[in-house]
């Protein structure tokens, strides 16, 4: 890797380990691809952590959550109280694919902001997040003879308006639950 993206991945975290604080860490690779030198996928870990929280197979990190802990630096995102909130973030990134259905993604949704609304300082965060990813309240008029296919096409718009939310106003969510971590006792 270029002396300079290491030297800078290096005194983002004061040449200590991005984890434990200890001195003189190795620089590793998020991704696993020691070609992709971004300094987004780079993180200083010493030997014990590179080793026991990088390349155990046992219990191996998800580099999504090692990416998230990259950006936002919060330890508590590689813990383990963290990984039942992580779990459910992970749907966020999954709209970019082909969602199959507009009830999925709002279930997806009501379930993160039920969860964070559980949590220390959570009825303030969930209703924030409700605003950024729940779902839009929509009347639709039909008779009897309103045909299936008006309804598929209902269903297609408003997945597609959700998935547009979503991409939207994904980084401010991750940004207001990474920010609901403080408020929590296990973050000390």
């Amino acid at each position: 890797m270029p002396r300079a993206t290491r030297d800078a991945v290096l005194g983002e975290y004061n040449h200590a380990c991005a984890i434990c604080g200890t001195a003189n860490p190795q620089v590793h690779h998020i991704d696993g691809d020691h070609s992709n030198n971004d300094a987004l996928n780079l993180l200083p870990l010493c030997p014990n952590c590179h080793l026991s929280d990088q390349h155990n197979p046992t219990k191996p990190l998800d580099p999504a959550r090692v990416a998230l802990f990259r950006r936002f630096k919060d330890p508590v995102i590689l813990s383990a109280q963290f990984e039942p909130l992580f779990a459910r973030l992970r749907f966020l990134d999954a709209a970019d694919d082909d969602v199959a259905d507009i009830k999925t993604l709002e279930s997806s949704a009501t379930e993160l902001v039920d969860f964070v609304a559980a949590l220390e300082m959570g009825q303030f965060y969930s209703k924030r997040l409700t605003e950024l990813i729940g779902p839009d309240s929509r009347a639709r008029f039909w008779t009897a003879g309103t045909p299936q296919s008006e309804f598929e096409r209902w269903d297609r718009e408003d997945l597609a308006k959700s998935v547009g939310k979503l991409t939207e106003n994904r980084e401010t969510v991750y940004e207001l639950v990474v920010e609901l971590l403080r408020y929590q006792a296990w973050h000390d």
